[in-house]
């Protein structure tokens, strides 16, 4: 039955977005959600989520182990744990009866992502994927247009994700996400929501993907001559460095610190905490002398099976982050911005265009955060999870995408989707 009064939830792992993105959604909206239970082992972290919640003790948990192993604690469990960390805890939240709201990607190894989607459905449990641009007001619009039909049969789409220099420093090159033994490939890691856009607005299955990309720029051949291995021991351009981490990480006030990504840096946001960091933490390297190998520049080709073409590319050299999108159909072109709120309807024959601003801010994923949890707290008390826009079963097609494009860019092909669907599911069933 249809259930009134706010949505229960666990939450596993109290990071970036377990505590401050769904944590505080919670906050912000009781009467749509409530945080009831936590799992983190970060004793700090951990604290800090159970005192914003008004958690007991019996409320508490140091292992996702120790929370599943309870009876039932809520309505749903949330896994907003590392990349390599979300199978095993999806998979025993699944068996134990709660609706998932799981993190993106769904798992760092393509067969991993099918057992997860397979174990939803065999326990008739809702499973929610964090593909938050499908619920911002921008693409929402976008998928409306194409929907309707406006620009005719569409022909050609084409996305483009250009990250901050930045950003490619702090979470792919010195971070979190810098290296394949910690973390999904960047197409998965940071461009999952593209690629889900993709086949998306797309509305087709993929039939042949291609894809070329390389590491280039974060390297140690690029490295100024006489160059530290750390950004705090001297080093001679650290003026004229464009990723100097003591400019960039010590440079705002211990206010604005607590925020990422500064805040990954040390959980004390005085910048005396911050310059010990620095010194011994992994965001004080040398860009240059670091263990990444994620790619910084990446191309993805894509045929679908009705005909449309698509290419999708990401780089990390950006000086303003932007994600921008052209979609060319027989009537006519849509042209987009996201960051500028900005999108643009052509139609042939005609030198006049209609524009519209649709205002959003980064802060949120442009509205993203807000509209999937308003919707996934919507869909599982209305028990219609036929509604659901990022279900597991639709979400892993844009993982297996990913996936398959890494395929093709390691062995030089051109990858048959749907016989690399099949290799998949049988592995995930083996």
């Amino acid at each position: 039955m249809p259930q009134a009064g706010a949505l229960t939830a666990a939450v596993i792992g109290a990071g970036q977005r377990g505590r401050f993105t769904y944590g505080g959604q919670a906050l912000a909206h009781p009467e749509r959600l409530r945080i009831v239970a936590v799992a983190e082992p970060n004793a700090g972290r951990r604290g800090a989520m159970a005192r914003e919640h008004a958690l007991g003790a019996d409320r508490q948990f140091a292992d996702w182990r120790e929370l599943l192993a309870q009876p039932r604690l809520a309505d749903v469990a949330v896994v907003a744990t590392s990349d390599t960390l979300h199978v095993a805890p999806a998979l025993a939240a699944l068996a134990r009866g709660y609706h998932v709201l799981l993190e993106k990607p769904i798992a760092p190894e393509p067969a991993d992502c099918e057992r997860v989607v397979e174990a939803a459905e065999r326990a008739d449990r809702i499973l929610q994927i964090g593909h938050v641009l499908r619920y911002t007001p921008f693409y929402e619009r976008v998928h409306e247009i194409v929907a309707s039909g406006r620009l005719g049969r569409v022909w050609h789409i084409e996305l483009k994700e250009h990250v901050g220099a930045w950003h490619m420093a702090h979470s792919f090159v010195r971070g979190r996400f810098r290296n394949r033994e910690i973390a999904a490939p960047i197409l998965l890691a940071k461009s999952c929501h593209d690629l889900d856009l993709l086949v998306w607005l797309a509305q087709a299955r993929p039939a042949r993907v291609a894809c070329f990309g390389r590491l280039s720029g974060y390297t140690a051949a690029r490295a100024p001559r006489g160059a530290p291995e750390r950004c705090t021991q001297g080093c001679p351009v650290q003026a004229s460095c464009a990723h100097d981490a003591v400019r960039f990480y010590l440079g705002p006030d211990d206010a604005l610190a607590k925020a990422w990504p500064w805040s990954d840096v040390s959980p004390d946001s005085s910048r005396e905490a911050r310059r010990r960091a620095l010194e011994t933490g992994p965001y004080g390297r040398c860009v240059y002398r670091c263990d990444n190998d994620v790619l910084d520049h990446q191309l993805v080709a894509v045929e679908f099976q009705d005909g449309l073409t698509a290419a999708f590319s990401v780089h990390g050299h950006a000086v303003h982050e932007s994600r921008v999108l052209r979609i060319t159909g027989e009537h006519g072109e849509l042209r987009g911005v996201l960051e500028r709120g900005e999108l643009e309807c052509f139609r042939h024959g005609s030198l006049e265009s209609e524009r519209e601003r649709i205002a959003g801010s980064p802060l949120g994923h442009f509205g993203g955060d807000v509209g999937l949890v308003a919707h996934f707290v919507d869909v599982v008390k209305r028990e219609a999870p036929q509604e659901l826009r990022a279900s597991g079963r639709e979400a892993l097609e844009g993982h297996l995408l990913g996936f398959a494009a890494e395929r093709a860019r390691e062995q030089g092909c051109v990858v048959d989707f749907a016989e690399y669907r099949r290799e998949i599911a049988a592995a995930a069933n083996a």
